[in-house]
Order: C-alpha cells, then structure tokens, then sequence
C-alpha cells in the first residue's frame, strides 16, 4: 500500500504545483490531514511567484482551516511528496528533500519508481489520493471539508463533472459526503471582479484562424488558473477546434491549451508550442505550459511571441491532417 510506506517518517512535506488550483489544494489537504492523523509534523506548500488569490480558493482555505503556505525555502523534512504535478513537469519549483515522491494524475514524464503513484486515467489527482486514502483505511467523509476539498477538486477538473470517465471518479463522487452550502460559495467565487474584467477585455481582442479554426486569446498579467478559465469559454464556441490562451510573465509566456475534436490532443500541442523554449503537457482535451522569453528570443531572433505561437499552432495542425 502505497501511503504505508510513509510510516517510517517523522516529517512530512507536501508541495503542490505553482499557483495551485482546487485539485492540488484537495489533494494535498487529504494527504495533510491523513499525515497529521498518525501524529507526524505535515507541512502543506506551493511555491512560484505567484500567490493564491482566487476568490473561491481563498475561502476554500479559510473556511476548511487548510494550512497551505507559500514559501521560498522548503521546510526541514523527512520525505516530500509533490500532488498533482511531477518534478520535470515545468509546472513546479524544484526543492531539495531526502526523498521525493510524487502523486499525480497526469501522464508521466518523469522515471517511474516505488515512490511514484500517478494514474493519468483519473481525470483529478484528487481521485488518485482518495484511492490511496481507503486503501490504507481512511475514510474522507469522517472529515466533512476533507470530503468537500476532494469533491471540489474532482469538479474543477472535471469540466464541472461533465468529463468523469473513470470507474473511480465516479466512485469518488457518488460516495463523498460534502458541506454543501460551502461547496455552492466557492464554485461561485470563481472570479474576483478584476479577473471578470481582464476575461472580458481579452475575449474582446481575440485571434482566430478561419481557415485552420483556431483561436489565441492574450489576457494581462493574471492569476494563471484565470487563463483555465478563459481557454474552458472560449474552447466551447461553434468552429474553435483549439484554442491557447496566454499571458506575459516577468520571465516569458504562461499558456492554457485546449482543444475539442478527437483528431488534435491538448497536450501534444503544448508540447509542440513549447519544445527547445520551455516546457508543456497535459492532457488530451487540457494542457498547458511555459515559454522562456530569454529561450526564445535566442532561437527565434526577431520574432514577437504571437506569430511564434500561430507559427507554431499551425505547424501542428498541418502536421496532423498531412499524416
């Protein structure tokens, strides 16, 4: 059982991705609370630049009490275990620990060892941490917010719970017990007024390709879960079969990918937008990434950033209907 090898530490960290979405904070808060249960010092963190400012992550963490910190320097531990990311993903500060494990829900690109559990067929990483949970006889519902955070998790990546196709996120979601009054108050904060603002004004501005049906949307800086939200809108309009929505970082180019017809994978197309610049991944109908701008502007001198990504976005496109 995977979770029982951790019995052997004292201390146990628990990193999730940068700028950590509901599913990361789910997963990571059930891990916390199952650690803290056996009496070992957890430690729950993220790190990146940027801070959780999502309105309905914030009373996510106040009103469940869930201890989530950014830091800068990770805290002294026995083992740390990365949730819904892995190290090599682009998506995660790399900290040094005696031992990292990671759990995940994405498709792997890291070597897979003992310390590894990622099911890329379950569509939230907080599923893969509620199968880990009652394997070794923990029932979320005896902690109503663990229960809530998980349900949460699950429906935000999830589309909502319209893209359940594994046995264990229907599982999960027909068995957990939530608060419901609170589960109503975060998925209506999803957006702080600003963010509503910023979404409206690149919606307004947007690319789109008739002769390939794609779509670019660029935002201003923003919380990158805010370009999730905006590429979920946009994917959803008769005639875009992909879309990628980005902003400008201090450091180069955040990007959300998705796409809605089987022949085009999200993930591939990350990946392809951002291979030698930076990193990408995903999965097949979400994805994301990030391009350096120091990488690019080296390799493709001259060029500004939205004609590389239609650049590249029509590489891909082309390359598919050509095979």
């Amino acid at each position: 059982m995977f979770l029982k090898k951790f019995d052997v530490f004292s201390s146990i960290c628990i990193q999730c991705h940068d700028s950590p979405d509901a599913d990361a904070i789910g997963a990571g808060y059930a891990l916390y609370s199952y650690f803290e249960g056996k009496g070992k010092e957890v430690h729950l963190v993220y790190g990146g630049t940027n801070r959780i400012t999502r309105p309905g992550l914030r009373i996510m963490m106040e009103k469940m009490g869930i201890p989530v910190k950014h830091v800068e320097k990770l805290p002294s531990c026995d083992a740390l275990i990365t949730v819904d990311c892995q190290y090599e993903g682009g998506n995660i500060t790399r900290f040094d620990a005696p031992l990292v494990a990671m759990i995940d829900h994405h498709p792997s690109c890291v070597p897979i060892n003992d310390w590894c559990c990622i099911k890329s067929e379950y569509g939230s990483c907080c599923t893969v941490v509620w199968t880990l949970l009652n394997e070794a006889g923990y029932d979320a519902n005896q902690n109503t917010n663990v229960a809530t955070a998980l349900y949460y998790g699950l429906y935000s990546d999830t589309g909502q719970l319209s893209e359940i196709y594994s046995d264990g996120d229907r599982k999960m979601r027909d068995s957990l017990q939530i608060d419901t009054e609170l589960f109503m108050m975060m998925i209506n904060s999803n957006l702080s007024r600003k963010e509503l603002q910023i979404a409206g004004e690149a919606l307004t501005q947007y690319y789109y390709n008739e002769k390939l049906h794609f779509a670019i949307v660029k935002t201003k800086p923003c919380d990158p879960n805010l370009l999730g939200v905006i590429s979920d809108m946009v994917i959803q309009a008769a005639g875009i079969d992909l879309c990628v929505v980005y902003s400008e970082t201090s450091i180069g180019y955040k990007l959300s990918v998705r796409t809605s017809q089987k022949t085009f994978a999200a993930s591939t197309l990350a990946e392809n937008i951002c291979a030698s610049v930076g990193s990408g991944g995903g999965h097949r109908n979400k994805a994301g990434g990030f391009v350096h701008r120091e990488l690019l502007t080296q390799q493709h001198v001259g060029q500004a950033f939205s004609e590389f990504l239609k650049m590249r976005i029509r590489n891909y496109i082309l390359t598919i209907k050509e095979g």
